[in-house]
């Protein structure tokens, strides 16, 4: 079957359809603004159950695990049931479990909340790669890199604003109330989602008589495997950063001689940053390119990172050096689910998206558990400081062989 010239995902696409981009960002968003809701109210909720806030691990760890069976799953729901479906049942199902966490607080059950947080998780998981494929799929080639910047813009700030509006809402309306307004705020989209987004395109390319869909074997084809490994190595890699500074940032700054009322400030900036950051990536990108970007800003951050221990920045001076901390490495976040998005054609974005989302996700535990490990084994948080440079180091290896190969591949076909 061959392609239609003016088919959405095609080489052809002669606008983007900015409507239908809304209509993937907004749930994103609410995505965002959910998944970190059981965070911010694990404080309230552990004085009022009488628990340790370490109690609620479990479901902390449980949406976790179901963001990532979601991500792995969504390109096979995608290829079964088309991902226009996958991501209004995503949305749906998030929704749901997200007003169903409010029914089961008043049970006060660590279990219960875990279980429906699991499957809460299952619908983030599936929700992000959904709808980056199908925005894109109705987007201009010259716009698809900005489109995808978009998406993951939009889970940044469901949590940003989630963080700011968390104290107002549970003054008036209280953790149970914080849930359900969430989970209807979210439900709400789900019937102009389904009246209003197009169906998705019908067309596929051809590759050996048999059309191309969304299975995890084609990330491994001959022409893209290696691609497919750097992308991956390079979504850990700055994801395990981000998240062993940002969630050690206080611990970490107290080692390096801040004070303990001034380090929390310090974490502050690296997410006012993460926002900058997450902002300034789209323009730069439609600007020079992505390949350009993924090198450029693991670079920043690598360089930053000495700078804030080397130079012995103090005061106001190592928050603006955590600030942009904070815009680079959330910048190279975002970069890699565009590359996602640039690497592998439509028939296999939602795959290629999924599987490097969770490869990021696996890089977000394991930045947190690493960084604990060497503080315990008293490693000190400048040498941790120089090995997060070293790795944002090995990661601008990773996008510089990506770039190379890619377009090596392109001047090949």
């Amino acid at each position: 079957m061959n392609v239609r010239p003016d088919a959405p995902g095609s080489s052809g696409v002669r606008a983007t359809n900015w409507l239908v981009v809304v209509l993937c960002l907004l749930p994103i968003v609410m995505d965002g603004f959910d998944a970190t809701a059981l965070a911010l109210a694990v404080p309230a909720l552990a004085e009022s159950w009488g628990l340790a806030s370490a109690a609620f691990t479990v479901p902390l760890v449980a949406t976790s695990v179901g963001v990532f069976a979601g991500y792995l799953g969504s390109g096979w729901l995608a290829q079964r049931f088309g991902r226009r479906r996958l991501l209004i049942g995503s949305v749906a199902l998030f929704s749901l479990g997200t007003m169903v966490t409010a029914v089961v607080l008043p049970a006060h059950s660590i279990e219960a909340l875990g279980a429906v947080r699991l499957v809460t998780g299952l619908g983030f998981g599936g929700a992000l790669p959904s709808a980056v494929a199908v925005a894109t799929d109705f987007s201009s080639n010259r716009r698809r890199d900005v489109v995808s910047l978009l998406m993951a813009l939009g889970v940044a700030s469901g949590a940003t604003a989630a963080g700011f509006v968390y104290l107002p809402l549970i003054a008036s309306v209280g953790v149970t109330g914080l849930f359900w307004l969430a989970g209807v705020a979210s439900a709400v989209l789900v019937l102009p989602m389904a009246m209003l987004l197009p169906p998705e395109p019908a067309a596929q390319e051809v590759v050996g008589g048999a059309p191309r869909g969304e299975r995890v074997g084609q990330l491994f084809a001959r022409r893209v495997r290696i691609n497919t490994l750097l992308l991956w190595l390079y979504a850990f890699l700055v994801f395990t950063v981000s998240t062993a500074l940002s969630g050690w940032a206080p611990v970490l700054l107290t080692d390096l001689g801040v004070s303990a009322a001034e380090a929390p400030l310090g974490l502050a900036f690296i997410y006012l940053g993460a926002i900058v950051g997450g902002v300034a990536m789209i323009p730069l990108v439609a600007w020079v390119g992505i390949g350009r970007m993924l090198i450029v800003m693991p670079v920043l951050t690598a360089v930053l990172v000495v700078a804030s221990i080397s130079l012995g920045f103090g005061g106001l001076g190592l928050l603006i050096v955590l600030c942009g901390v904070g815009a680079a490495v959330s910048a190279s976040q975002n970069g890699q689910l565009a590359m996602a998005v640039e690497l592998y054609p439509r028939e296999q974005r939602t795959t290629g998206v999924g599987w490097s989302s969770a490869m990021g996700r696996v890089g977000s535990v394991a930045g947190p558990g690493v960084t604990g490990a060497l503080l315990a084994l008293g490693i000190s948080a400048g040498t941790i400081f120089y090995l997060a440079a070293g790795a944002m180091v090995v990661a601008v290896f990773c996008a510089a062989l990506l770039r190379a190969s890619m377009r090596s591949g392109a001047r090949a076909s």
